[in-house]
């Protein structure tokens, strides 16, 4: 005789950069499995592939993964966590405090998380007054690529050229899809050392997952921390 089959609840979510809403249900005990393991190797790429594999699992309509922006995985991650483990996540949080080697048990509570807004207005960048660009966010496939290269010019450069979605003047539009990397890299090594950081700075803004903790050590002192990323509700 067969043993009785589980039925699992399901879920609905918004993807925050595509607008695109899925279905997912909590990850089970297999899954969690996976992660644990990955957990245990410490590796980060290990536990973001981790992290992948759980998501093509649970969440339905997706057809590429790799190619969601990291705040998509961040997104998505913590809304599997929140069905599955519970809508709390507990914490060990270190003292700002150098002098202080404590540590405080803190927990958050998931709906007090703030998820990644988009706006299509951070990703228009203008050059100077007639020329400006459009960026895509990178994807995790993006990120892991080019963690893996040597850090510095050129690997700033290849990230901003792979999310260089196209470029305008007064007169028209270019997809960056139709243009060779050749000439991509010489309209980025045309640009001045100022609009060059006006590039970067996409990057360093990008939206993430993060929530503004606040929480008093067993010292006394008052601490606030933000965290901001996936990593950091995970340590």
């Amino acid at each position: 005789m067969a043993l009785p089959e589980l039925n699992t609840a399901r879920y609905s979510i918004e993807i925050p950069s595509t607008g695109q809403t899925v279905t997912y249900r909590p990850y089970l005990v297999k899954e969690e499995k996976i992660l644990m393991m990955a957990m245990e190797t410490n590796d980060q790429k290990v536990i973001m592939q981790s992290t992948i594999d759980v998501i093509k699992s649970c969440v339905d309509d997706i057809d590429d993964v790799e190619n969601l922006a990291m705040f998509d995985i961040e997104t998505l991650f913590l809304a599997l966590r929140a069905k599955s483990v519970g809508e709390k996540i507990d914490l060990s949080m270190k003292c700002n405090d150098e002098t202080c080697d404590m540590r405080t048990d803190v927990t958050v509570d998931f709906d007090e998380i703030n998820l990644p807004v988009v706006s299509k207005d951070e990703t228009t960048i203008m050059i100077n007054d007639e020329v400006g660009v459009v960026m895509k966010y990178p994807s995790v496939k993006d990120v892991s690529r080019f963690s893996e290269a040597e850090e510095g010019v050129d690997s700033a450069m290849g990230m901003i050229m792979a999310c260089i979605d196209t470029i305008f003047d007064k007169d028209d539009v270019y997809d960056s899809k139709n243009e060779s990397k050749a000439s991509l890299t010489k309209f980025v090594d045309s640009l001045s050392s100022v609009q060059f950081m006006k590039m970067t700075d996409f990057f360093n803004t990008m939206p993430a997952v993060n929530y503004n903790l606040k929480y008093k050590c067993s010292c006394g002192k008052d601490n606030e921390q933000e965290l901001r990323g996936l990593q950091s509700f995970f340590t």
